[in-house]
């Protein structure tokens, strides 16, 4: 079997089955009680909230921003040391920096603060002699193409790649990362980093699901993160960008499976090319059911593409809930390890941070329950809010008619992919 994200693995505790059977009982009847009978007028058209200038001064200064990039700029240089001379054993703190914090921890760090990773991206870092710090502007809808594709490469690489818990292996995958990233912005615009940066478009998309927005003049805006949701204008190719992460976080599940072991067991194919298969064929199943469930809400003279790019918002909140649930646990316990690990990064007997001697606090493991809830609330919460961000989106395309019929579809399928999240956690 091949490592969950390149490092040892936790399976989460299975969750009852009579707690599966309430909770898909519960999406279904939210999510059709908001179809017919919820609001029939938009209520999200436009990003509005309470201004913040106060705190937007202070979080803007020199003496904030400068703190913080250091502080973080700082992790990632005990991260790099750690990849270039660390040794070549799993409790190498690298592993869990890359396969832990900076993937699993994208999320809860993006839906708290919004978009920090921007703020604090080493690639911007470094290139800053290009302006690559400038602040962000307020749309950005340029392709998200690059970074898709990217996504799925590091999916891959994660999920799919027996050795990537080595360090060649994953020296050569960080410094195809740097390339992919540097290379471009220096052979185009910054505006590459946006566009094709991996991390920094998974970060910045569940940072549109905060409560945390800028107005056009730079300003903070504390806002409803609905309402931060469903007045994005989108990139295009979001709905690519998100189908793959949906698509992922299913396979990680899916090949937890004792389906998937058999098979991959009884595969005469090579490992790599069983895992591109079965990440492509995930990625893609999710990516042509939501264009097909979008054609409905098409409005004339709309390509589908344009159509299945405007209602992309509402997976964000579909993916959110799949990371917290699937993820959390194992950023909790392995978490802890790394930050323990990152005070001896070479093995060499230092104890920088002082924890060198800690160990991971194991108390939230003693309750099963809770865990179990916790997931499954997850899942669901993400769910009714996916409803409600399609809802509202298609209300503004169409007139509320259609747009309740034509929503029909897309939400049998949010309600299928929640189904069949909790039935893989289940397994």
């Amino acid at each position: 079997m091949i490592p969950l994200h390149g490092i040892a693995s936790r399976e989460d505790l299975p969750l009852p089955f009579p707690l599966i059977v309430a909770a898909a009982a519960a999406v279904l009847l939210i999510t059709f009680w908001i179809l017919l009978f919820a609001w029939r007028e938009p209520r999200y058209p436009n990003r509005s909230g309470r201004e913040l200038k106060r705190l937007t001064a202070i979080v803007d200064s020199p003496w904030f921003s400068r703190p913080l990039r250091l502080v973080v700029g700082i992790i990632w240089l005990i991260a790099a040391v750690a990849l270039a001379f660390g040794p070549d054993r799993v409790d190498n703190p690298v592993f869990g920096f890359v396969f832990v914090w900076l993937w699993v921890g994208l999320v809860p760090a993006a839906l708290l603060f919004g978009d920090v990773y921007r703020r604090t991206n080493p690639i911007r870092l470094l290139l800053r002699f290009v302006g690559a710090t400038a602040p962000a502007p307020v749309n950005n809808a340029r392709s998200r193409l690059p970074a898709a594709a990217a996504l799925l490469a590091f999916a891959w690489f994660e999920l799919a790649e027996p050795q990537a818990a080595t360090l060649p292996v994953l020296r050569g995958a960080a410094a195809a990362w740097v390339a992919w990233v540097v290379v471009g912005t220096l052979a185009t615009s910054t505006k590459w980093i946006a566009m094709a940066d991996p991390f920094e478009a998974f970060a910045s998309t569940v940072a549109k699901f905060s409560p945390w927005s800028r107005t056009r003049s730079g300003q903070l805006l504390l806002i409803n993160p609905l309402r931060n949701l469903a007045s994005w204008n989108p990139p295009r190719h979001l709905w690519l960008l998100a189908s793959v992460l949906l698509g992922s976080t299913l396979f990680d599940a899916l090949s937890g499976s004792a389906w998937w072991v058999r098979t991959f067991q009884d595969s005469v194919l090579p490992t790599r090319l069983v895992g591109a298969l079965g990440l492509v064929a995930m990625v893609s199943v999710i990516a042509g059911l939501f264009l097909l469930s979008v054609a409905p809400l098409r409005r004339p003279g709309h390509t589908l593409r344009r159509t299945a790019d405007a209602l992309a918002p509402g997976l964000v909140p579909l993916v959110a809930g799949y990371f917290l649930a699937h993820y959390a646990t194992l950023l909790y316990l392995e978490g802890q390890r790394t930050a323990i690990r990152m005070s001896d990064p070479l093995a060499l007997g230092w104890d920088w941070l002082g924890i060198a001697e800690a160990g991971p606090n194991f108390v939230l493991l003693g309750f099963p329950t809770l865990i179990a809830l916790a997931q499954v609330f997850f899942i669901v919460a993400g769910h009714v809010c996916a409803a409600l961000v399609t809802h509202d989106i298609a209300l503004r395309e169409l007139e509320a008619t259609r747009a309740v019929r034509g929503q029909v579809p897309l939400l049998a399928l949010m309600v299928a992919l929640t189904i069949v999240g909790m039935l893989l956690m289940f397994g």
